[in-house]
């Protein structure tokens, strides 16, 4: 939410897709449309009125689609045609190379503690 006091359902980030698609939740396990997650407001300690789009599956925790509540279809796409995709994330391109590096970062026992680290 772009306003910590702001209890708007479309202001949150996590609100469901405008176009309704099928959802599961990491927290139940259910499956069902999207237009059925719910809008749900609680009061903090403070009495500030707290909004949260939450599985509607009775018991279940789960809040925000995006967050524990995912699309089922792994090629879904919103209607602006995006999504999160890690198929090819050059972010982090793994290779062979990468045991012997982790390797060399094994001190091997040779590790000198400091006395003055509190910890």
């Amino acid at each position: 939410m772009s306003d910590s006091t702001s209890c708007d359902p479309y202001d949150d980030p996590f609100h469901p897709p405008t176009i309704p698609t099928m959802v599961n939740c990491l927290h139940c396990g259910e499956q069902y449309d999207s237009y059925l997650i719910e809008w749900r407001i609680i009061h903090n300690r403070d009495g500030a009125e707290l909004g949260f789009w939450c599985c509607p599956t009775p018991g279940c925790d789960g809040l925000g689609f995006g967050c524990d509540i995912l699309p089922a279809d792994p090629e879904w796409r919103d209607e602006r045609g995006g999504w999160c995709d890690d198929d090819d994330a050059d972010w982090y391109d793994y290779d062979d190379d990468d045991d012997a590096d982790a390797a060399d970062l094994d001190p091997g026992g040779d590790i000198e503690f400091d006395d003055d680290v509190p910890f």
